[in-house]
């Protein structure tokens, strides 16, 4: 009996160191981890949805106007000033829509004023190269004009180009440059004319 007890106490035991082995011996086929997820997130310096303000204030040079006789440079206004600020909402990554508010005077040779406020309705592309934006506007609506007594309310065409460089994700910088296109139009044709202003401005903007 003795003997009995011996030999199943000492072959538990060589089950057990068996036992322990295999459990210990690595794995000939482990399951392998599973796979991250590809990421497809790209850095997008536009989005749709993106939206700004902006204000400029710079210099007014009038060019010339368009007469019923011709092109005439000569148009006895002397450089004056420029001031505007604007709301702009991307509908997509390179388009934005808004609208903008200007003020905008020029001193005539007999130390009169000629001032006009446009109001326009702005669309921009906005291609991007690093941090800098090249925006390109097209800007239509109308103009309150006033001169020595005399006021005209008509339309204005504003196309514009821009060079910003955006140094913090909210702030950017730029340089603008707007051409006014301003018709004024009455029944009798020999006073109508099309006046020819070109804004040379420094603006910000701020991103939100």
């Amino acid at each position: 009996m003795k003997r009995l007890i011996i030999i199943m106490v000492l072959a538990l035991a060589g089950l057990s160191a068996a036992v322990a082995q295999t459990e210990n011996e690595p794995a000939t086929n482990p399951v392998p981890a599973p796979e991250q997820p590809e990421t497809d997130v790209a850095y997008e310096p536009i989005r749709k949805g993106d939206q700004f303000i902006h204000i400029d204030v710079g210099v007014s040079k009038s060019l010339f106007y368009i007469a019923p006789e011709g092109f005439i440079t000569d148009t006895n206004l002397k450089l004056g000033g420029t001031a505007s600020i604007g709301y702009s909402r991307f509908i997509n990554s390179k388009v934005a829509l808004g609208g903008e508010l200007c003020f905008n005077f020029n001193t005539t040779l007999g130390s009169n004023l000629y001032f006009y406020l446009p109001i326009t309705f702005k669309a921009t592309y906005e291609p991007v190269f690093g941090r800098f934006h090249l925006p390109v506007s097209l800007g239509a609506g109308f103009a309150f004009q006033t001169h020595n007594k005399n006021n005209y309310f008509g339309p204005i065409i504003k196309p514009e180009v821009a060079a910003y460089f955006q140094y913090t994700p909210e702030w950017s910088i730029g340089f603008i440059t707007a051409w006014n296109c301003i018709p004024q139009w009455y029944s009798d044709s020999q006073y109508n004319r099309v006046g020819n202003i070109v804004d040379m401005k420094l603006g910000v903007r701020y991103h939100f």
